[in-house]
């Protein structure tokens, strides 16, 4: 959607808004009657249609791929940790002292 056409829609609902609310209830029930209307009309409800089918086709495989992607980064964090917690007991166990004056 070009900018002027999001920016036309912000205005017509915006304008909707504050019309509806200086007109009272009943100018509020009458627009929401002509928004329903509209949403339920065929070419709005083919592009909702269409968007649906493009969710539906690409969010699995972009959750998935995240998720792959993740675990991929979650798996290298635990072999490092692992890897650290292994040479810090490495390290310890060894004796720390010199030759010259040996540890206890």
């Amino acid at each position: 959607m070009k900018t002027a056409n999001k920016f036309a829609l912000l205005v017509g609902a915006a304008a909707g808004y504050v019309l509806g609310a200086r007109a009272g209830r009943e100018r509020y029930e009458q627009i929401a009657a002509q928004a329903s209307k509209v949403w339920e009309s065929k070419p709005v409800q083919q592009q909702v249609n269409k968007a649906q089918g493009l969710v539906d086709r690409y969010v699995p495989k972009a959750v998935e791929g995240t998720f792959r992607g993740a675990g991929t980064v979650a798996s290298g964090l635990v072999s490092q940790v692992m890897g650290a917690n292994k040479r810090k007991r490495a390290a310890a166990s060894q004796p720390s002292g010199t030759v010259e004056r040996p540890a206890n």
